[in-house]
């Protein structure tokens, strides 16, 4: 057995021959990480009207449960990648009632949390820099480093463009710098006057600038976040910069990024647009880490540090996503977010119009049905064109008879969709609804789309690409060079389902846009907003089922 002068012998043994080797100090910075949270502060779902696994609250709990287990010689960090102030009816709320508050609610939940660092979304521009000002408030780890003051030349004075925090590895101090971007094709998605007076510069060399930055402020770590996810080819290369930040910025620690609503960590990996494979989704020797959406997943990055010959080095990272599914709610946050809840709830119970009739949404999602009939009358309506494709999103969600409350429409249309009239011919149109066939009778529904405005038969008995056996507009067979306007959602425009591809526009082409409801309406053209405004202008809305179209299976 050692003794204790002989165990202490030891120690001393050991620590000096770690000095000398240059390597004594070590230990993990944790760095946790949200994005998308869109609005979700409770486990709750606001269109279904049900508990939920989301919500900032449960990761609230996940981190506290983190930071009473750390070990002496660790450190936590904790950052989110932006899209706050949008996605619930919570949100809405706080947008239609500014004066109510004084604080948001969002930016309470991240303060008691305790986020060090903050990126924006592309949705914090949908109410306009005054609204965003105010949702921010007294917030000093707000970042957007590439958001940039027209007049001024420099990053919005509303945020920083980096911060440096200090965390203790093994008892001594470590420098960490932090950067923040957002995506610059915002101008894409948003009304200019939402932004007016800033634009969005490219990430890639404000990063570069940033790291230099940092480095000579005397940075040990560095470690970004970007509002922007990997590359899409369904979406701008501007859009998403994940993989162009990575390789610009080898000195890059860790990147959270956000956006494209996906999970990244070492389990998943990347698969880049050209089809290049980022194990571990490490690019350019950069760990790349996102989180899904709505405070569903929470990102954990364990960075293993040392000093080596007086200088802090990230020996590995390891990135895992933390399923929030059966982890409790914060009671501190459930306090303090209960009264805006409450009145959101409220708020939903408001009657917007009357049904002279019950819509049932039943069986929607495989036959004609009066409830998706209402959806796609009103995207024709307001995309004023010949013809309409919807899917059924919620076939749990009926319109009862009498009044009509916010509620029934938020469960009807559950997604955050905006609407896109677009130009294309009889033979674009089959395709499209060969494909839409292809989804008949599959899991998830929004998959499969019925449309309005022509009369059709779909045989499932029928080779693939024969099955759409009848095909008329106004008693007319359709031919392949007629031409046609077709109202459809984003998630379609921008390649959701594969419909744009299965019509041929590939490589970033795009059919003829006539009509976009993110610029006419701004926020107010989501489908959602769109759906509650038509029941209201209507007063009264009676169930009609055109039984347009049929299955022969």
């Amino acid at each position: 057995m050692f003794g204790k002068r002989s165990l202490k012998t030891m120690a001393l043994a050991a620590l000096s021959a770690a000095i000398t080797s240059g390597t004594a100090f070590a230990g993990d910075l944790t760095v946790f990480s949200t994005s998308d949270i869109h609005g979700s502060v409770i486990g709750w779902n606001y269109f279904t009207a049900q508990p939920a696994n989301l919500g900032l609250a449960k990761v609230s709990t996940i981190i506290k449960q983190a930071r009473s287990q750390k070990g002496p010689n660790d450190d936590i960090l904790v950052v989110d990648g932006g899209d706050i102030l949008q996605g619930t009816p919570l949100d809405t709320y706080m947008v239609q009632h500014p004066n109510e508050w004084k604080t948001h609610p969002m930016f309470d939940a991240f303060n008691t949390i305790g986020y060090d660092a903050i990126e924006l979304g592309n949705h914090e521009f949908n109410f306009g820099l005054d609204y965003l000002k105010k949702a921010i408030g007294s917030n000093k780890n707000v970042l957007g480093a590439n958001v940039i003051e027209d007049k001024t030349g420099k990053t919005w004075s509303g945020v920083r463009p980096y911060l440096m925090k200090t965390v203790t590895i093994d008892g001594e101090k470590v420098n960490v710098g932090i950067i923040g971007t957002d995506t610059p094709a915002i101008p894409m998605f948003e009304d200019p006057s939402h932004f007016a007076g800033v634009h969005f510069a490219d990430q890639v060399p404000v990063f570069q600038q940033c790291v230099k930055e940092l480095k000579a402020q005397g940075a040990d770590i560095i470690i970004g976040i970007t509002h922007s996810g990997v590359p899409r080819n369904d979406r701008s290369g501007a859009e998403n910069q994940v993989v162009d930040i990575a390789k610009a910025c080898p000195e890059l620690s860790l990147l959270v990024c956000a956006h494209n609503h996906v999970v990244i960590d070492n389990k998943s990996g990347i698969t880049g647009p050209d089809g290049t494979q980022y194990a571990d989704s490490v690019i350019n020797g950069v760990p790349v880490v996102e989180s899904g959406k709505d405070g569903k997943f929470v990102g954990k990055s364990v960075l293993t540090i040392n000093k080596v010959n007086g200088k802090w080095q990230v020996e590995k990272v390891a990135t895992q996503a933390l399923s929030t599914k059966g982890v409790e709610d914060d009671p501190q946050i459930i306090k303090q977010v209960k009264p805006w809840h409450e009145k959101t709830l409220k708020h939903l119970q408001t009657v917007i119009g009357k049904a002279s009739a019950e819509y049932s949404g039943t069986e929607s999602n495989h036959q004609d049905s009066a409830i998706v009939d209402l959806v796609n009358e009103v995207q024709r309506h307001y995309a004023g064109t010949q013809l309409s494709a919807s899917a059924s999103f919620n076939t749990s969600q009926n319109i009862s008879k009498d009044d009509i409350t916010l509620q029934e429409m938020s469960g009807l249309y559950i997604y955050e969709n905006y609407l896109y009239g677009i130009e294309i011919n009889g033979a674009e149109l089959r395709k499209y609804m060969e494909h839409a066939a292809s989804f008949y009778g599959t899991s998830p529904d929004y998959n499969y789309d019925m449309l309005q405005g022509v009369d059709y038969t779909i045989d499932m008995t029928k080779p693939v690409g024969q099955r759409i056996t009848k095909l008329q507009y106004q008693g007319k067979d359709v031919k392949d060079s007629d031409k046609f306007t077709l109202a459809i959602n984003d998630y379609r425009m921008n390649g959701g389902s594969g419909y744009m591809d299965a019509m041929g526009y590939t490589n970033g082409k795009k059919p003829k846009i006539v009509f976009d409801s993110m610029r006419k309406y701004g926020d107010d053209g989501q489908m959602r907003n769109l759906m509650i405004r038509y029941v209201q202008e209507k007063g009264t809305i009676t169930p009609s089922c055109d039984h347009n179209w049929n299955v022969i299976k």
